[in-house]
């Protein structure tokens, strides 16, 4: 508890809890984070599974790096806002929930993108099977799964 309430009482963590602006800006730039990690990654899940298939699977693996970027914009505001409350959120199990499945969510996505990758994905015509499929379904729903989670950690104290 003790490393907790030293956490709690650094620069970001007091910017982030005790500043009038520090909290609000620090989540604003974490929902703009998850915004684009989260929005790229349901773009290429719903070519996977059939939507917009003019679009070249091949072409959605460039905006993997800008995902990347999203994804380093919420560490460093989802750590701030852990810093403002680490002696809460350290216990609160939605917050682990919602870690376990952002990291589960990463890997998912990554797979699917390694398959973009290949040459073949590049052409017009690319086929997607059914096990591709499966994955795209299962990274949807650990995507909308850690969003709830998300949601549910200022109720699940």
């Amino acid at each position: 508890m003790d490393l907790l309430f030293a956490l709690e009482d650094s620069g970001a963590g007091m910017l982030v809890s005790s500043t009038q602006w520090g909290y609000a800006i620090v989540l604003s730039l974490h929902a703009v984070g998850m915004a684009i990690m989260v929005g790229i990654s349901l773009m290429l899940i719903f070519r996977v599974l059939g939507f917009g298939q003019k679009v070249p699977l091949g072409s959605l693996a460039d905006y993997w790096k800008v995902a990347l970027l999203g994804f380093l914009v919420n560490i460093a505001s989802g750590t701030m806002l852990f810093l403002g409350s680490a002696s809460e959120l350290f216990f609160n199990w939605a917050f682990r929930i919602k870690i376990a499945l952002v990291l589960i969510g990463v890997v998912l996505t990554w797979r699917l993108v390694s398959y973009c990758y290949k040459p073949a994905a590049r052409s017009d015509t690319v086929y997607v099977d059914a096990s591709d499929r499966r994955l795209a379904v299962a990274a949807l729903l650990v995507w909308l799964a850690a969003l709830i989670a998300g949601r549910l950690i200022g109720y699940l104290n």
